[in-house]
Order: structure tokens, then C-alpha cells, then sequence
């Protein structure tokens, strides 16, 4: 690292104090704001309405069908809310008549659509009471912006692309609250999946009520999918894998036939195969020497006979849910054998390919790198997915996509989403690009790091909305909105830089599963003893924990005690990967200190956003300083260089120090579902302390 970049993250260090100012958060109190569907105060005093906007004043009337059901009659009443909560407008909720806003329902428009005519009154006809549900959320988000309880006079029609749009859980593995459930529909998500592994037990806990999650997903317009983790070990020409079958999958339907689909992926559904071409054993059981994979990572010939016989058992206890079959797995695997499954999948059941995996990259100063799990590096659509979009698209198959457009990706693992705006919208370019060429109709918006609500979701709600607000007029009115007139071109300058820096991130195993999955918590270890993954402080109800991740740095695998060391290292390569992470820390730090000064225009009660945008930077920037110092000391301990070691250990030492700040301020930083806590601050002291022993450094 050069002199320059040295003084200027020391500079940052002095910035970062000024960030975190306020209350320290205890662990998991990020759930407070998860509670939060309405956000109070959000009225400007001194706005007023212009000739041609409709103003909405206490007495009002959200008048619904006299017969509406449980989803239109909770989203209407959820408009009395937000004009009570949000904009200090008292209006009441009616069924049956006219009202100030009335709402109807009209079968024959298309699905997903809705129409607002707004005069001396407001009407809303939809397609059915999820779209009428949709049209009062719009109508909610464009007060929100103009921060009033005013609606200009008009006329629109919007319709929503894609069904499903689902996702996993942000306020825990496979928990969704009211509350959480409110915000992800506000969201213009319409499902969200649980993760089971039999019925009544997820990956999550060992019971939990899935039926009532079902059944108070619906009331908010959302399906649910199931996400299999059920095992059933049985080829389908067995003699008993009917009944093996029956007793698993069926078992699944029998227990939730209210559940909308349920969804397979090669590691999650593995079978002994026949296919000579892989190992008919499960990949913890792999036949040692054997070189091919297992059923899991390899597009077998006998999946189509695998996904026949477990509908059959499905259809048998809930006839027409939905089969997702995704193809995750061997998206590294040759192209013929993956077109040849896809031509004998049955026609009817849903492909799913994760759009821009698998993809080659050469970055902006000549490194060829990977993009190893899902990444923001790359926009989309990847080769893999183009080549199984295609396929499916001319076998007529309905086609989904793991697009991670929720807002978060495994480039940082414990951050609650990537503020990256423009490069967000490539990707978003991309979908729109995807469901108009192959017909693309369904996402999987985030796996089980799962959604966090963001000015992010918002961008990406209007992006998939025909009729939706173009995306440069709206991330400046968010801008505005949030940081104030005068910030605009401050605040889209932070983004981006922030948005341009994602674009080098290099997408590896080492990184992914390295110094990014668990931020400035990460262990800088060389020549100290090797860390067994049970030293690591971690909840013990954690899905994952720390399994998840390489702990020590040099090792070959992140799974596996004692896996042994990588072999030698291409150091040249090393480099050219930190040049590019040079340029994202200073990209990172300047984007910060952007928001830090946007943060002294603002009153007090409008400066949270902006403090808590330049928290999350600079956690981003202290992960990358984090994953510079481990590569400079991977690089000096193979050299034999103990003077290098100890140097680039003194920086780390620093950075982690620096970086308790943020996640103390936010107690979101350095958590994520599946892992729970493995970047907080009790990860990040047994980090220093070790680091203190190992080093001989000083307090």
C-alpha cells in the first residue's frame, strides 16, 4: 500500500468517530427498525401543495368493497396508518360507498395491474386485491417523496413484471413477523421462502410453526415457497422409493397444501445416481479418489426420472404445487450435458438459473477473475444463465431467476445490503433485458442472508414496474428526500463511487468465504496457531456460525478441520487484486466521508439516514482494509518476511480497532441469519485479543 493510501485511511480513522456518534446499539436491536412499516414524521411543515396536486385531510375516507377480503381490507387499513403515522393525517377505513379514495376490483385487466385516477378524488381499480394492495403502497411511497400528504392530479396504470418476486427472512432464518411481513409486501415482493426439513422444522429451528407462517403471509398478498431440505436418499427406479418418497416430499405437501411451490437444488436433493458420468453418493460421502462429482454438482440423466417421481408424491397431497428446479449446482459444468437435462425436464415444472454466476471476468486493469457465488461484480446475465434462458424459453418452460435484486449478494456477508445504486440498475437492465428476450417471470431475490428494507428496494420496485418511475428521476427524488435539496448531487456522487468500486470486487472463494464473509471480525493468523472453527466466539442456535467461512486464510477449504495449506501463491496475481482493492477502500472512504459531511447540513431529526449510509461505507472500507492487510500478510509469510507480518498485523490491528465503532453503533453490522453474530464486537475483541497474543502488540 502506498504512502498516500496510508495517510488517507488515517484521515478516515479521525472521520469515522464523527459517524458513530449517539448510543451504542445492544445485539439484535436492528429488529426495532424491522418493526417499523410506517416511518413517523416523514412531512415536511413547510411544504404546500402546487394547483395540480390533491391534498389529503383529516376526515378522509379509504373506502374498500363491501366484500373485500382479508389482503385489500389490511392494506387499506394499513393506508389509515401510514396517513396517521406518517403524515399526520387522521382518515378512517369504510367498507361499501364512495370515499376519498375508493377502491374496486376489475377481473378482466391483466394480472398484477392497477390503474389511479387522481382528481378531486382518489380511485384505484386493480386487477385483484394484491394489485389494489400495490396501488395503496405506490400511493404511500409518492407521499413519501414528496414528503407530504399530496398527490398530483392524473392518471397512471402500472403493472408489476415479475410473479413471484420471493425472499428469505432479514430479521431471522426463516422468522417473518408482522412487521417484517408488511415491509417485504410494501416492498412489491409477493412470496417468501422457508427453508424446511421436515415438516414443522426448518433450517432454522428445530420447530417452527410453518402453517401460521403460511397463513399470516397470505393475509399480507404473499405466497409461500418452500425451500427443500428434506432428504430422501432413493433413486426413483428403486423398489421403494415410492414409499420413501411418500414419506418425505408427500409428507411435506400433506403438511402444507396451502404452500405455493416448493424448490430443489442439486446439493439440497441429492440421489444416488446412475449416471456414470458422477458418484452416486452424497458429497460428504464421497468415494475417496474418485474424481467426479457427486449427483449433487452434476447434471444427471436420471434427474427428469427424479423430479417425475417426487411430483407424483406431491401431487398426491397437493395437486399443482409448484416445482421449482434450480440448477445452481452445476452452472460450471459443460454446456451440452446441461441442455440435455433441460430438454427431458418435464415441460411444467419452473427452471430456475442464478443470472450472472459462473461468468469470467477480466477486470479494468487486466485481472482475469472469477465470479465464484452470487456477486455484484458482474451485472448479468451470465453465459450460464443466457444458455439455460434460452433453452427453457424455447421449450416453452416458465422460467425463474436467483437474482439476488433484493439488494445484497455474498460480496460482503454481514452488511444488510450493497448501497451501489447504479450498479444495481445494470442488473436490473439486465432482468428486464432477461423477461423480455426469454421470458423471465419469477425472482428469487436473496438467499438466506435474506432482504433488508433500503432506498435500494425501493430503485429496484420501480425498475420492475411497467409504468414505473425512470430510475435517474428517482434516485434523485429518494436523494432528496432523505439528505435534502441541497445534497442531491453530494449523495449521488457517493453512490457512484460506491457503485463504480462494486465493479472491482474479485468474486473468489478466498474472498467470498475469506476476510468479506465476516468482515474486520476475520482473524489475521500468520505464523500463529491454525483456529479450529469451535475456538470461534459464535451463538451456538447458529445455522452455520463460522462453518461458513476460512478462518485461517492459507487454508484450502472452508470446510474440514486441519484441511492443510494452499499450495504456492501467485503472488503477481495477488497484486494486480490489490491494486483494485487499493482503489475500492479509497472509493469507499471518500463516498463516506461524502455522507459524513452531508450529515452536519442536517437537523438532528432528519440525520440518521445519512449517519447510518456513511456507518455502512465505512464498514464496507474497514472489510476491505480488513481483506488488504490478510493478502499483504499471506504474501510476507510465504516470503519468510517476519518483519512484514508483524507490520501488516500492526495495520490490522488498527483497522479492527477501528472498525468496533461501527458495529457498536450499528448492532446490523456484522450479523447475518444464517451465521447469526460472527462479525460483532465480541468476535471482533477475540480477534484483537488473539492477535495481541500471537503478536506481542500492545493496547
Amino acid at each position: 500500500m502506498n504512502n498516500e493510501i496510508c495517510i488517507f485511511l488515517a484521515a478516515v480513522t479521525l472521520l469515522a468517530s464523527a459517524t458513530v456518534c449517539g448510543a451504542a446499539e445492544r445485539p439484535y436491536d436492528f429488529r426495532k427498525r424491522l418493526e417499523i412499516v410506517h416511518e413517523a414524521g416523514r412531512r415536511d411543515p413547510a411544504a404546500m401543495p402546487a394547483a395540480d396536486e390533491f391534498v389529503f385531510a383529516d376526515g378522509a375516507v379509504v373506502a374498500v368493497p363491501s366484500e373485500a377480503d382479508e389482503v385489500l381490507a389490511l392494506a387499506a387499513k394499513d393506508f389509515c396508518d401510514y396517513l396517521d403515522v406518517s403524515m399526520g393525517v387522521s382518515v378512517r377505513f369504510a367498507r361499501g360507498g364512495q370515499g376519498t379514495v375508493t377502491v374496486a376490483i376489475d377481473d378482466s385487466l391483466p394480472a398484477r395491474s392497477y390503474r389511479v385516477e387522481t382528481g378531486g378524488d382518489v380511485k384505484v381499480v386493480a386487477s385483484d386485491s394484491r394489485a389494489a394492495a400495490q396501488a395503496l403502497y405506490h400511493l404511500e411511497d409518492l407521499m413519501n417523496l414528496r414528503r407530504a400528504p399530496f398527490l398530483e392530479k392524473g392518471a397512471e396504470t402500472r403493472r408489476s413484471m415479475f410473479s413471484p418476486r420471493m425472499t428469505h427472512s432479514g430479521w431471522g432464518l426463516d422468522v417473518f413477523p408482522n412487521a417484517h411481513l408488511a415491509q417485504i409486501a410494501h416492498a412489491g415482493m409477493d412470496a417468501i421462502v422457508v427453508f424446511v426439513k421436515d415438516v414443522d422444522k426448518t433450517k432454522g429451528a428445530d420447530y417452527q410453526d410453518v402453517r401460521d407462517i403460511i397463513r399470516r403471509a397470505k393475509r399480507h398478498g404473499l405466497d409461500t415457497y418452500l425451500y427443500s431440505y428434506v432428504v430422501a436418499f432413493v433413486h426413483p427406479d428403486d423398489p421403494d422409493a415410492k414409499a420413501k418418497f411418500d414419506k418425505t416430499y408427500g409428507r411435506i405437501a400433506a403438511a402444507y397444501p396451502d404452500a405455493k411451490g416448493i424448490v430443489f437444488v442439486g446439493e439440497s436433493c441429492q440421489f444416488p445416481t446412475r449416471d456414470e458420468r458422477a458418484q452416486p453418493r452424497t458429497w460428504n460421502n464421497a468415494i475417496p479418489g474418485d474424481t467426479r462429482p457427486t449427483a449433487g454438482w452434476w447434471p444427471c440423466r436420471d434427474y427428469p426420472d427424479w423430479v417425475k417421481a417426487v411430483r407424483a408424491s406431491i401431487d398426491a397431497h397437493s395437486k399443482g404445487m409448484e416445482i421449482v428446479f434450480w440448477t445452481y449446482n452445476w452452472g460450471k459444468q459443460p454446456v451440452q450435458p446441461r441442455m440435455e437435462l433441460i430438454d427431458r425436464l418435464p415441460q411444467d415444472i419452473t427452471l430456475m438459473a442464478t443470472f450472472e454466476m459462473f461468468e469470467p471476468q477480466v477486470k479494468r486493469n487486466g485481472l482475469s477473475a472469477p465470479s465464484a457465488d452470487y456477486s455484484l461484480s458482474f451485472e448479468g446475465p451470465g453465459r450460464y444463465f443466457a444458455s439455460e434462458a434460452e433453452r427453457a424459453h424455447k421449450r416453452g418452460m416458465r422460467l425463474y431467476s436467483m437474482s439476488n435484486t433484493g439488494g445484497l449478494t455474498w460480496d460482503y456477508g454481514v452488511i444488510p445490503y450493497q448501497p451501489c445504486p447504479f450498479q444495481w440498475k445494470r442488473r436490473y437492465d439486465g432482468i428486464v433485458m432477461a423477461h423480455r428476450e426469454w421470458g423471465l417471470s419469477g425472482l428469487m431475490e436473496c438467499h438466506h442472508y435474506g432482504w433488508w428494507p433500503s432506498f435500494v428496494g425501493e430503485l429496484e420496485k420501480e425498475a420492475f414496474i411497467e409504468g414505473g418511475m425512470p430510475f435517474e428521476k428517482h434516485v434523485r427524488m429518494i436523494a432528496a428526500r432523505d439528505f435534502g435539496a441541497s445534497n442531491v448531487e453530494r449523495a449521488i456522487e457517493a453512490w457512484r463511487l460506491w457503485s463504480d468500486s462494486a465493479r472491482d470486487y474479485v468474486a473468489s472463494d478466498d474472498n467470498q468465504y475469506g476476510p468479506f464473509r465476516i468482515g474486520p471480525a476475520y482473524p489475521y493468523n500468520f505464523g500463529g496457531q491454525h483456529i479450529a472453527t469451535e475456538e470461534f466466539p459464535c451463538p451456538s442456535h447458529a445455522s452455520f456460525g463460522a462453518r461458513i467461512a476460512r478462518l485461517n486464510y492459507l487454508d484450502k477449504s472452508c470446510y474440514g478441520p486441519d484441511t492443510g495449506e494452499v499450495g504456492e501463491l501467485d503472488v503477481a496475481k495477488m497484486n494486480k487484486e490489490l491494486e483494485l482493492l487499493d482503489g475500492m477502500s479509497a472509493a469507499l472512504g471518500k463516498g463516506s466521508d461524502i455522507f459524513d459531511a452531508i450529515v452536519a447540513t442536517l437537523p438532528p431529526e432528519r440525520s440518521e439516514k445519512a449517519r447510518r449510509m456513511a456507518g455502512l461505507g465505512r464498514y464496507m472500507q474497514r472489510t476491505v482494509v480488513t481483506a488488504i492487510n490478510v493478502k499483504h500478510g499471506a504474501i510476507a509469510h510465504r516470503a519468510g518476511d517476519k518483519a512484514g507480518v508483524l507490520e501488516w498485523a500492526k495495520r490490522e490491528y488498527a483497522n479492527a480497532k477501528a472498525a468496533l465503532e461501527l458495529v457498536e453503533a450499528d448492532s446490523r453490522l456484522g450479523w447475518e441469519p444464517s451465521m447469526e453474530y460472527v462479525g460483532g464486537p465480541d468476535q471482533i475483541r477475540w480477534k484483537l485479543e488473539r492477535m495481541r497474543q500471537t503478536y506481542s502488540l500492545a493496547e
